[in-house]
C-alpha cells in the first residue's frame, strides 16, 4: 500500500513528465518557427515557454512542501532533490526553445533540413525522457542524443568548411543554433540519468 508521501511524489513525477511534454512542443514549435519562417508558431512556443516556467515552479514548490509536511526517508529525499533539479533543467530547456523563438536567425535554405532533422532529434530526446517520468515504455533516449550529436557536428563541419558560401555572419547563426539544439537534447539525457533511480508509487 503506497503512503501518501508515494502518492504525492506519483503526482510529482506525472507534473514533471506534463513539464517535459510542454517544453518538447515548445521547442518543436520554436525550431519550425525559424525554419518556415513562421512568427504565430514563434509566438506559440513563447507562450508555452511562459507556461512550462509557470509548472516549473509549481513543481519546485510541490516537491519542497513535501519535504516539509512529511518526514520522508533517506531515498525518498533524495527522489524529491532529484525532483527539484530536474524542474529546474526543464525549465531551462523551455528557456532554449524561448531564446530560439526569439531570435533572428539567418539560415541558408540549403541547410534547414538539416537543422529541422536535428531539432527533430532533440525533441525526441524530450519525449523519451517524458516518457521514463511518466514510467512508460517508449524509445530509448540514447539514439536521439546520439542522432543529435552528430548532426550538430555535421552542421559544425559544413559551416566551418572553406566551400560555405553564405558568410561569417550566418555560419555563426546555424551553429548557435544547432548549439541550442544539442544542449536541449543534452540537458534531456542529464536528467535523465539523475532521474534514473526515481521511481515513486504510481497513485
Amino acid at each position: 500500500m503506497p503512503t501518501a508521501f508515494q502518492k504525492e511524489l506519483g503526482t510529482l513525477a506525472q507534473r514533471l513528465a506534463d513539464l517535459c511534454a510542454l517544453v518538447a512542443i515548445a521547442f518543436e514549435e520554436a525550431t519550425r518557427s525559424v525554419l518556415e519562417s513562421d512568427r504565430t508558431l514563434g509566438g506559440r512556443a513563447r507562450e508555452d515557454t511562459a507556461a512550462a516556467a509557470a509548472l516549473g515552479a509549481a513543481c519546485e514548490d510541490q516537491a519542497c512542501a513535501l519535504l516539509a509536511l512529511h518526514a520522508p526517508r533517506e531515498e525518498d529525499v533524495k527522489a524529491v532533490v532529484a525532483a527539484v533539479h530536474a524542474a529546474a533543467d526543464l525549465t531551462r530547456m523551455g528557456g532554449l526553445a524561448r531564446d530560439v523563438a526569439e531570435a533572428r536567425w539567418r539560415v541558408p535554405v540549403e541547410v534547414r533540413p538539416a537543422l529541422g532533422r536535428l531539432g527533430g532529434h532533440a525533441v525526441a530526446a524530450a519525449r523519451a525522457l517524458r516518457g521514463q517520468l511518466a514510467g512508460e515504455d517508449g524509445p530509448g533516449m540514447t539514439g536521439a542524443v546520439a542522432l543529435a550529436g552528430t548532426a550538430e557536428r555535421d552542421l559544425r563541419d559544413e559551416t566551418g568548411g572553406i566551400g560555405w558560401p553564405h558568410g561569417a555572419a550566418a555560419a555563426a547563426d546555424v551553429v548557435l543554433l544547432a548549439a541550442a539544439c544539442g544542449r536541449f537534447a543534452g540537458t534531456a539525457a542529464s536528467i535523465a540519468g539523475r532521474m534514473a533511480e526515481f521511481a515513486p508509487v504510481a497513485t
